[in-house]
């Protein structure tokens, strides 16, 4: 009986959250249609509805709505870069939904006898477009459950844990201006070091934790000070995997039985072998030889997403 390769296409639709910026940048979007045309998928821009159709095998449309989530943010850095930012923000207290009165010039908001200092401040041009406007220095935005930025990390996240968690109480993106332009410092560096086709040797690695331990890294980030809790097998550093069922491992839960697990970017760049148990001249990074990865700088990781489930 002759036997034959069954292929499963698919189709698969993602949200054009920047739609704007794509039109404006051809050159993008034709060298995503030439990655989507070696790959054997089609792709489809719908603008009016602020779609992108892909059509293709399960494993490469999967490949094309990664490297369009990538496309999109890496739009967003060069709008950034290329155009200077003179926008204020205003900063102001409203007492229910009541009118108040703003006096620019005394900066005072009135309402009724009442009056309050306002604020401005001036947009960091360093701040990612998609992030939320805030006057916080640290802020744990919840995101929507039918988002893009929401679906992407989740489908990252079931890779290895769909079936052994119950529920995915929330995902927050981690706003901490600080600590991201730490990171950005590095990851110019490690552009320049490694290239630009690997982006700098810049991979999405997970991060599991106790809650408690889950709030001082929003605010401080991952401290190499703690190594030695769960052992350091491998070095004496901040340890990261990319297998998420590792991380759960290390995700010890709360009262409620929630577990906490960071989704962060982390720049590898050159990486040595497993015998190292710090890295030697010229390498930056540890290993298992497999999946976990041992960062030794500060600057080396930033904590975009905590994911909270049980």
């Amino acid at each position: 009986m002759a036997s034959s390769n069954r292929v499963d296409y698919i189709e698969k639709v993602c949200t054009l959250q920047y739609d704007g910026l794509l039109k404006e940048n051809e050159s993008a979007l034709n060298e995503y249609a030439d990655f989507c045309s070696t790959r054997q998928i089609l792709s489809i821009f719908n603008f009016d509805n602020k779609r992108l159709h892909l059509f293709g095998s399960s494993m490469s449309t999967k490949q094309a709505e990664k490297r369009f989530f990538d496309l999109q943010n890496e739009i967003l850095i060069n709008n950034i870069k290329q155009r200077k930012i003179d926008d204020i923000l205003w900063w102001y207290e409203t007492w229910d939904s009541e009118r108040v009165k703003i006096d620019f010039q005394k900066l005072e908001e009135l309402y009724g006898t009442r009056i309050k200092r306002i604020r401005r401040s001036k947009v960091d041009p360093l701040q990612p477009i998609h992030w939320k406007l805030t006057p916080m220095s640290i802020e744990r935005i919840l995101l929507e459950h039918d988002s893009h930025e929401y679906n992407w990390v989740q489908e990252n996240f079931d890779r290895k844990m769909k079936g052994h968690y119950a529920k995915l109480t929330s995902i927050e993106r981690i706003q901490n201006m600080r600590l991201f332009k730490q990171f950005l410092i590095l990851h110019e560096e490690y552009l320049h070091k490694y290239g630009q086709a690997n982006n700098g040797t810049m991979h999405y690695l997970y991060h599991g934790c106790p809650e408690s331990a889950a709030k001082k890294i929003i605010e401080r980030g991952f401290n190499r000070s703690y190594c030695g809790v769960n052992g350091c097998v491998y070095g004496r550093g901040v340890y990261f995997s990319s297998d998420a069922s590792y991380s759960d491992k290390y995700a010890k839960g709360n009262e409620k039985n929630e577990k906490h697990m960071f989704y962060s970017r982390v720049l590898l760049g050159r990486i040595g072998n497993s015998t190292m148990y710090e890295p030697e001249d010229g390498y930056d990074t540890t290993t298992s030889g497999t999946h976990i990865f041992v960062c030794y700088y500060d600057s080396q990781c930033y904590p975009e997403y905590l994911l909270t489930y049980v």
